[in-house]
């Protein structure tokens, strides 16, 4: 009888991966086809991303060589630029390369889809079906399917943080990787050097670390960490940091607002104001990731179902997933900036806590009414909630592909912007055409600009975030001013000033005033030469002094 059982559930396991196979590739043609094969550089940070990986394939090292001097890039760790860097060796004739390297992003939402399955049998062992829904849930999430189509670190920082998760769940498996502890350091050593939010990721590796193997498992951990960061902090340090009032001062490193002058009492005004505001921000985040809006009352059962799951988790063989989400979410309302964008490595572990409130329902009910036909539909009508959130994001997937507006632009979550792509091809060509090669641009897009038009640019305004999302519903963006902001054109000499579109930007506005503002500063010295057919794209010569 052993062996018809044995041949039976190799059976069934190989049904089960082929159908987890074939929903993968189907999230994959998706992606491919629904992602913008001639933009990029719309988000800014998926056009730094490419510029650095394009210097990198040229053998021009790690730096932003769109900007004036071509900088080092010190603000973000070059793992994904790395990666990018071969697919643009691979092809680099830009823009036609655009979907080779959002292809990357496709292909890291592959691995989340089948980490995701991995990551939550390491909690119900027997759950094939559940686990295969959990992938699809964490997957079409819009917070994660919507990286897809842009060129940055997201992604690969979600799938790495997953996999260490993965690892960190050794406690709650009947057995543990020999070597886990120096395999969950070296995944965290490269989540880190994706993205240096992994801090809560390390946090949670010295916990686990601690729990395996006491002390001597800390030593390796912290041993095999060092050997990724020390490196990369010893080549920053060597770097030269522009002023705050420097327009480098936004590609070099992070702004913290008044944190940084050192009065103590400027310091907890401005944090209690991040805190409170980024508390609102995730909030209406929370929104987003279940698509509420799209179906009343539905964000009250999945509150209420996610605090049962949060509860049942308060285990230690948990201890990872917490000290992560804890230390995480703490990270989330200190930093000042808006938290939607950080909330991807946290919607797995959110997913998880919704679908072990869901089957606490169900074993509670099981308690309570044993084998009778309508308590097992009971126990069935638990998990409706799936069903629910499946339809949603089903919903929101459908409009994210279909929607075609030649007229508008798609942005982040599926937003459409009310301008259409076709304005920017328009100055890209005029620029292309009628201005010499060493000509510098100053505009908000400019590592877009550059890849487009092979001309170096920087953005003509100072990064001041802190300022751009609290206090929370009266937020004034403070982008610098015309006395500041002229000078540094000047000595840079800058040519031209190029205008566009900054819908989905919280400084847009402020910064849109700016640029007339300095419009108006250069008078007669400022010639516009060049307005779109829609009228919302302009460039402006600019006379230096």
């Amino acid at each position: 009888m052993e062996q018809p059982t044995a041949i039976a559930n190799h059976q069934a396991s190989a049904r089960f991966w082929v159908i987890a196979g074939i929903v993968g590739l189907l999230l994959v043609v998706a992606a491919f086809w629904g992602a913008n094969k001639r933009a990029l550089g719309l988000f800014h940070d998926d056009g730094i991303y490419t510029v650095v990986a394009k210097a990198l394939s040229q053998g021009d090292g790690y730096r932003i060589i769109s900007l004036p001097a071509a900088p080092p890039q010190t603000k973000y760790p070059f793992l994904y630029s790395y990666l990018l860097s071969w697919i643009w060796a691979l092809d680099s004739n830009f823009p036609q390369n655009i979907i080779f390297l959002k292809s990357l992003n496709v292909a890291i939402l592959a691995a989340i889809f089948f980490v995701s399955m991995v990551f939550y049998r390491r909690y119900f062992p027997e759950a094939k079906f559940a686990a295969l829904i959990f992938a699809i849930v964490v997957c079409t999430n819009p917070v994660i399917f919507t990286y897809t189509d842009y060129v940055i670190s997201d992604l690969l920082f979600v799938m790495l943080a997953l996999i260490a998760l993965t690892i960190g769940a050794a406690h709650a498996s009947a057995s543990a990787p020999r070597f886990d502890v120096p395999l969950l350091a070296l995944v965290t050593g490269l989540a880190c050097l994706t993205r240096l939010a992994a801090a809560p990721l390390v946090l949670a590796g010295v916990l686990y670390s601690f729990t395996r193997r006491g002390w001597r498992g800390v030593a390796y951990f912290i041993g095999v960490l060092a050997l990724f960061l020390v490196p990369w902090f010893l080549w920053v340090s060597r770097a030269a940091f522009p002023s705050t009032d420097s327009l480098y001062a936004y590609y070099a490193a992070y702004d913290f607002g008044a944190a940084r002058v050192g009065d103590a009492s400027a310091w907890a005004r401005q944090l209690w104001l991040v805190v409170f505001g980024n508390a609102r921000h995730l909030a209406v985040s929370f929104e987003v990731l279940y698509l509420t809006p799209l179906m009343p009352g539905l964000y009250f059962l999945v509150i209420a179902l996610s605090t049962i799951g949060m509860i049942a988790s308060m285990r230690r063989a948990e201890l990872v997933n917490w000290s992560f989400f804890l230390s995480s979410v703490a990270l989330l309302l200190i930093w000042p900036f808006h938290p939607g964008r950080y909330l991807g490595p946290l919607v797995a572990i959110l997913i998880l806590f919704l679908f072990r409130g869901m089957k606490t329902i169900e074993q509670w009910l099981e308690s309570i009414s044993g084998d009778y036909p309508l308590a097992k539909l009971g126990r069935k009508m638990s998990w409706c909630p799936t069903v629910l959130i499946l339809i949603v994001n089903g919903v929101w997937l459908s409009s994210y592909l279909l929607i075609r507006d030649d007229k508008t632009t798609r942005g982040v979550y599926g937003y459409r912007m009310p301008y259409a792509w076709s304005g920017f091809e328009e100055s890209f060509a005029w620029i292309r055409q009628h201005t010499a090669t060493d000509a510098l641009l100053a505009t908000a897009y400019d590592p877009m600009y550059y890849l487009y038009t092979g001309r170096r640019a920087i953005r003509p305004a100072l990064h001041r975030s802190v300022t751009y999302f609290y206090p929370y519903g009266h937020a004034r963006p403070d982008v610098g001013s015309v006395e500041v902001i002229k000078p540094q054109l000047d000595k840079l000499k800058v040519g031209y000033l190029v205008i566009d579109p900054m819908d989905g930007y919280a400084e847009g506005n402020a910064t849109l005033r700016l640029f007339d503002g300095l419009v108006a500063a250069y008078g007669d010295r400022a010639k516009n030469v060049f307005t779109s057919m829609d009228g919302k794209h302009k460039i402006y010569a600019l006379a230096v002094d």
